[in-house]
């Protein structure tokens, strides 16, 4: 009998997390990461000053523990998840927590600390379906993925000429954030921050380092498994208001071919709030009230608010309120493909949809949304927004490909008037969208802000 190899696939990273487990019998069973598969020139694992073992293949690597790498030297790990590192020569890179039981269950989370150097990281099961459960911490800023091929690097002040935290996608999507805010980074882009006062920005060109990076080795590694599509998602329960149908799902995406959801919502790390734009979202309500309901049911497209309570955007703890618009009538790849020259560019314009919020829930307006499109180049020419939240007004703007956009975000830039004691401060988030009927007639949109220590979000429906 045939296997499914996605199946098969989560069966050996089940393996090889047992047989990690089984290679270190006792206390330190909890605490093994990953295994040495390959190993070039000096390489060490360094438990605590002064206590420190060469690396081989098939040595061990435990939570806490760093990997040392000498100039002209590197290592690859299998991590227990399946995960491939990479640790570049001249690198410090801490595995700073590990834990995976064979499934994602929520408890499932990795943490590397880079110090110095870089490293390339293939993800396995950790961070395929809670993002959250992946982070890298350098001195200045923390990254995260949204499964992904990425390689990281941080360079300390005097060491380079050019300091700081860089990272680069070669699959996937990632994020640099700083307290000051963050950047969402695409496949071969580049996303660099110099120190932590600074907000991340993208590179315009790749530097050199990269290029010059090793790779993993292909032959004896497999890319992270991918969700097939044949298997429908699993539906845990169905929240059914006023026509809208909101599935919390096992697997985030549309509940049937032609349909899909976008969220804004804001979300609190450590003392700073951050705005999100989401597609496709797990949404928990966990006692919050749907409220600002609205749509247009000739294209089917509902939307709302969840207020209150604790919901949850793909296991992300939201703040404020939940904002999203529905569609059961999305324009397929087909019928874009099938547009009249026409139509092949068009700009699109605000409609409607519920209130923005701020982080404490206050209410504002969308004074303008539009959106600028290039279907021929499959671009985003131009996504701009203006709202006041509380006396405040923010204005972004950004642009990105149609891949982005409705896959997962692009980024925004733009300013706050009121958010500081400046007359106004930097600004910046993402925005999500998908396109609505047979010649893309409509739109739903997405998008959240985030300036000094304030962030708003919202949702809208746009037509041409």
């Amino acid at each position: 009998m045939l296997c499914n190899p996605v199946h098969m696939s989560m069966r050996l990273r089940v393996v090889l997390a047992a047989l990690i487990a089984l290679a270190w019998a006792g206390g330190a069973v909890a605490a093994t990461a990953g295994v040495f598969q390959f190993v070039a020139g000096d390489v060490r694992v360094v438990a605590a000053p002064g206590a420190e073992r060469p690396a081989r293949k098939g040595t061990l690597i435990s939570v806490g523990e760093m990997i040392a790498t000498a100039e002209k030297s590197t290592a690859q790990i299998k991590m227990g998840d399946g995960a491939i590192v990479v640790v570049q020569p001249g690198s410090r890179l801490t595995v700073a927590a590990f834990h995976f039981s064979g499934t994602e269950d929520g408890t499932e989370r990795v943490v590397f600390r880079l110090e110095q150097g870089g490293f390339r990281s293939v993800t396995g099961a950790i961070g395929q379906k809670n993002k959250a459960s992946y982070r890298i911490e350098t001195p200045i800023a923390h990254m995260g993925v949204r499964g992904t091929d990425h390689e990281s690097y941080y360079f300390p002040p005097g060491a380079s000429e050019n300091p700081g935290a860089y990272n680069k996608v070669n699959v996937g999507f990632t994020f640099i954030r700083t307290p000051a805010g963050e950047v969402l980074i695409a496949p071969n882009q580049v996303g660099y921050v110099r120190n932590a006062q600074e907000t991340p920005g993208l590179l315009p060109s790749i530097p050199g380092f990269f290029n010059r990076a090793i790779a993993p080795r292909s032959s004896q590694w497999q890319s992270p498994p991918r969700p097939d599509p044949a298997r429908p998602p699993v539906v845990q329960t169905v929240l059914t208001t006023n026509g809208l149908n909101l599935s919390d799902l096992s697997n985030p995406g549309p509940t049937v071919p032609g349909e899909g959801t976008v969220a804004g919502f804001s979300e609190r790390v450590g003392g700073t709030f951050f705005g999100r734009s989401a597609v496709n979202p797990v949404i928990a309500p966990n006692g919050a009230v749907l409220a600002n309901q609205g749509g247009d049911a000739a294209w089917g497209v509902d939307w709302g608010s969840w207020q209150g309570g604790a919901p949850t955007v793909d296991g992300t703890t939201a703040i404020g309120s939940v904002h999203f618009v529905h569609s059961t009538n999305l324009t397929t790849a087909a019928q874009l493909g099938a547009l009249a020259a026409g139509n092949v560019t068009a700009t699109y314009s605000y409609l409607g949809g519920p209130n923005p919020t701020n982080q404490n829930g206050t209410q504002g307006t969308i004074n303008s949304l539009t959106v600028g499109v290039n279907f021929a180049t499959q671009a985003i020419t131009g996504y701009a927004v203006n709202a006041t939240v509380d006396t405040k007004v923010w204005n972004a703007s950004g642009s990105g490909s149609i891949a982005q956009f409705t896959g997962s975000s692009i980024a925004l830039n733009g300013s706050c008037a009121g958010c500081a004691a400046a007359p106004q401060t930097a600004a910046n988030g993402t925005a999500s969208g998908a396109f609505v009927g047979a010649a893309a007639e409509k739109m739903i949109t997405s998008f959240g802000l985030k300036s000094a220590n304030e962030s708003i979000s919202g949702a809208a429906y746009l037509q041409r």
